[in-house]
């Protein structure tokens, strides 16, 4: 007995259903990406803090005297995800991304990635700007603290 094989309107029928399901998902992954992108930028999911570098650094920086589990506690309760703004100088500057002296000593205090990745294409060594970033990271005596999805504000 000879085997029937599919016709092409079959076969194109199988293709379309396939192509369907898989646009689906591309288009949910997409949408989900964008409401979660929507969260983390909502400042109603993440609190503001008008906390100075000064504070933060005091409570844990280098030159805070309580241990160093202390300092994470206090930190990831206080300042790590927190919403924050800071002004410095500019001391390195990509398009996507700064770092910043804030006490004037000549050193990284802040790097922060921009939410808009070119944001920092035409900033300059040596200038000033105010930044309003998510504190993600912690920094020390060698690294600066560091922030995400971060936003230069016009002084």
């Amino acid at each position: 007995m000879k085997e029937k094989k599919p016709t092409s309107v079959t076969t194109w029928m199988i293709v379309g259903i396939g192509g369907f399901i898989l646009l689906s998902l591309i288009i949910t992954n997409v949408q989900k990406g964008y409401e979660q992108q929507q969260i983390k930028l909502d400042p109603t999911v993440y609190p503001f803090s008008d906390v100075t570098y000064a504070t933060v650094d005091s409570y844990v920086g280098c030159k805070s005297k309580l241990s160093d589990d202390k300092k994470e506690d206090i930190f990831n309760t206080n300042f790590k995800n927190h919403w924050m703004t800071w002004a410095g100088e500019v001391v390195l500057a990509e398009a996507d991304n700064a770092s910043l002296n804030i006490d004037g000593r000549g050193t990284q205090d802040l790097q922060v990635d921009f939410n808009d990745k070119r944001a920092g294409y035409d900033l300059v060594k040596g200038s000033r700007i105010k930044v309003q970033f998510l504190m993600k990271s912690a920094g020390g005596c060698f690294l600066p603290f560091s922030g995400k999805y971060g936003t230069i504000i016009v002084e």
